[in-house]
């Protein structure tokens, strides 16, 4: 496509589509299609950084470069676009710097508290063992097992001590009864010394039998003695075994009391260190919050901010438009004007040369069309209430007084 040289002073849409081209590379120009002062400044500007003769005038070659990159210059648009967006999406632990979430770590003083546990727990006492098991066991075995009393008196040595002594004795008692009675009879034996002698002999015997019962009486006795001794002794150890599991049992009991007190001393300090931990956390998620709040709300006002900086662009650009368009109408309207009768100018119809007049339809224009700065802003209108009364509006307003001042 062909573009004809453009320069200061120059409108026209080959101006717009420069105005566009030059904005592809961040110049901001009111696309308006007048080359004015800062069209020139950008024009003046590409052309240095391009290597072009600098002169604000846009020929063949300057169109050429622009046509040229415009390509490269949409992709780099894009990829620009496209680097925003990512970073308009960054996530908000990389765009808010925070202290890294709390962890958990245990303090010296509990990991103290659980190592006395764990010693607690391998010190804890062996089962009960009874020294005195095995003396108890073999007592009881000797109770048990103990046979019934039997008394053999052939067996007694004692007996036989004594059956040899009353057995002497007897005899000796025989031939001393004997030897008295043949001496009564003038020394001869008879049948009345023998009968004697027989009989002292078996008084001993008799006797003999007595100390027969007393021996098994008293073997008898001693039987039992040893049989009391055995419960008195199994007594004695199992009160001994007792006194011992007692001790032990007390011993337990204060283990178990000594460990009731480390568990308890740990979980109270658990419990506490966590509950302190529980309201760092909590203090660091309100900090979170709070900071993704105003991390929300900086994105908010962000996007509030460019809405407002694009619409206030977007009306300034209109205005432009406008001021533009009346500027030209207003150069035809005078160019119509200056060839036209003073009778057409001051026609109440409100036309000249069969073209409407063009009217004022701020104060800025009205100021730019008279030179007359003496009457009331759009502000001032609309709170004075005799003129909304006798105008109804503002642009009637203006149209009064244009037709009042314009001469």
């Amino acid at each position: 496509m062909a573009y004809s040289i453009i320069k200061y002073g120059s409108t026209g849409d080959d101006v717009r589509k420069l105005q566009e081209k030059l904005n592809e590379y961040g110049y901001g120009l009111d696309t308006d299609g007048i080359f004015g002062v800062k069209t020139q400044s950008a024009v003046r500007d590409y052309q240095k950084n391009n290597g072009l003769s600098v002169d604000g005038i846009v020929g063949a070659n300057t169109w050429g470069k622009l046509n040229a990159s415009s390509q490269n210059t949409n992709n780099n648009v894009q990829q620009n676009q496209n680097n925003t967006n990512t970073n308009s999406s960054s996530s908000f632990s990389e765009s808010i710097e925070l202290p890294e979430r709390p962890e958990y770590v245990k303090s010296q003083a509990v990991i103290d508290a659980e190592n006395k546990v764990k010693e607690w727990e391998n010190g804890a006492p062996s089962a009960y063992e009874s020294k005195y098991s095995q003396q108890i066991e073999s007592i009881l075995n000797d109770i048990l097992n103990r046979e019934r009393f039997e008394y053999n008196l052939n067996a007694d040595p004692l007996y036989h001590q004594y059956r040899e002594l009353y057995t002497e004795n007897g005899k000796k008692a025989m031939m001393d009864t004997v030897a008295d009675a043949s001496a009564l009879t003038g020394g001869y034996g008879n049948t009345y010394a023998i009968s004697a002698g027989s009989e002292a002999y078996h008084e001993y015997l008799d006797n003999l039998n007595s100390v027969a019962l007393d021996l098994r009486d008293r073997a008898y006795e001693t039987y039992k003695d040893e049989g009391e001794k055995l419960f008195d002794d199994i007594a004695v150890l199992r009160s001994l075994d007792g006194d011992d599991y007692k001790k032990y049992l007390d011993e337990l009991n204060r283990y178990y009391k000594d460990g009731d007190y480390l568990i308890e001393s740990l979980a109270n300090m658990t419990d506490a260190e966590f509950d302190a931990f529980l309201a760092t956390v909590d203090a660091w998620e309100s900090d979170r919050d709070f900071s993704f709040k105003e991390y929300m709300d900086s994105l908010d006002r962000q996007e509030f901010q460019k809405e407002l900086e694009f619409k206030k662009a977007e009306a300034e650009r209109k205005q432009a438009n406008e001021d533009r368009d009346y500027a030209l109408q207003l150069q035809k309207l005078y160019s119509s004007s200056s060839s036209s009768s003073k009778k057409d100018e001051a026609d109440d119809d409100d036309e000249a040369d069969g073209e409407s007049v063009i009217y004022p339809k701020t104060y800025e224009q009205f100021y730019t069309m008279t030179g007359n700065s003496g009457i009331l802003t759009e502000e001032e209108f609309l709170l004075k209430k005799s003129a909304k009364t006798k105008y109804k509006d503002y642009n009637n307003y203006l149209k009064e007084m244009y037709l009042k001042y314009k001469e």
